[in-house]
């Protein structure tokens, strides 16, 4: 098929989009395999393939329909819709591409688990917002261009309706794209970092990515992801419990209530057993080479409450370690008969509960 043949059937827009989407299609592994980051799972990365992938079949369709159905001349209207998606899917393409480079150079590298990623910092969310916005207004006006407003008069009240449109939704967007940029400048929370949301010691999560609008978490009691606007995150309590006041690590609190008649001795005792079955345990890494610390730290009508103070560093299994800290002590208590009090007031005597 010559050159005359397939002006014939195409017209040159037609032909730059189908070259366009071709390519797109050839390449679109290897793209989509650069652009976006190397820690996203396999079955995310495969779901973006296929729709890529299905978007420039779909579109190389279109265009092959309106060829044979219009030959020549083609529809208008189909040629500008085609070209309209075509110019905001390359941009699309290009921002996370020039997003990807800014945030290699100018992010920063984090362990996240046994690989080694690369994170936003405020001077790279910061580059890429400014790289978004000419992106955005570059596509605008070529957008506009597309669809056949070529006028001064013509372009500027589309972009002025596009302008009213931005200032009345400001509210709901703008306060996040702040929060986002304070969240990132101020490095209290970073992706990787373990974190406690309020006073709930149950709301333990890792912090997967800080987004323009929201930050992901992953959840590591219920293993699922929590979504929360940055203005929200800013207004909450935050305890990170990745930044350590010292380089001993997090310092955990291990509680229990026993009678006044257990001595002081009994108590040391039975931690020192707990930790001794901790040092046995691959799974409990706890920090061994400071000694534990053993305090009275309540006292009541029928229990006192004391408290072991250890040191941990890897604290995405705090979780973990707080659950197999408590059952070793559960075990110590029992083979050193030690009676620990509840709140229904019941005590160990002769190897039975009984009311008290």
């Amino acid at each position: 098929m010559n050159i005359d043949t397939l002006y014939a059937y195409f017209s040159g827009m037609e032909l730059l989009l189908l070259g366009a989407n071709l390519l797109l299609l050839v390449f679109s592994r290897t793209l989509l395999k650069f652009i976006f980051p190397e820690h996203d799972d396999e079955g995310l990365f495969r779901s973006r393939l296929n729709l890529f992938r299905a978007a420039n079949v779909i579109a190389l369709i279109i265009i092959i329909s309106s060829a044979i159905m219009h030959p020549g001349s083609g529809a208008v209207w189909i040629t500008r819709t085609l070209g309209v998606m075509l110019a905001i899917y390359i941009a699309w393409l290009c921002f996370y591409f020039i997003a990807r480079l800014i945030r290699r150079r100018w992010g920063g590298e984090r362990k996240r688990g046994d690989e080694t990623v690369f994170v936003e910092t405020y001077n790279s969310r910061l580059l890429t917002l400014i790289a978004g916005t000419v992106v955005s207004i570059v596509t605008l006006v070529a957008v506009i261009r597309i669809l056949g407003f070529s006028t001064l008069l013509e372009a500027g009240g589309v972009l002025g309706v596009i302008g009213v449109m931005l200032a009345i939704t400001q509210s709901s967007w703008v306060p996040d794209l702040v929060s986002g940029l304070v969240i990132l400048n101020s490095r209290l929370v970073a992706e990787g970092d373990i974190i406690q949301l309020g006073d709930d010691s149950d709301q333990i999560g890792m912090v997967f990515r800080t987004k323009v609008f929201f930050t992901e978490i992953l959840h590591l009691a219920n293993n699922h992801r929590i979504l929360i606007q940055n203005s929200k995150l800013r207004s909450m309590t935050v305890h990170n419990l990745s930044r350590f006041a010292s380089a001993k690590g997090l310092r955990e609190a291990l509680s229990i209530n026993v009678s006044y008649a257990v001595t002081e001795q009994q108590v040391i005792d039975l931690f020192q057993q707990v930790i001794e079955y901790a040092k046995e345990d691959p799974d409990l890494t706890i920090e061994n080479q400071y000694e534990v610390e053993v305090r009275a730290t309540q006292g009541g009508d029928y229990a006192v409450q004391w408290t072991c103070y250890y040191y941990i560093k890897e604290t995405r299994n705090v979780l973990k370690i707080r659950q197999l800290m408590l059952a070793l002590v559960l075990k110590a208590a029992r083979e050193q008969s030690v009676a620990l009090q509840t709140p229904l007031l019941c005590q160990m005597e002769e190897g039975r509960p009984e009311q008290a």
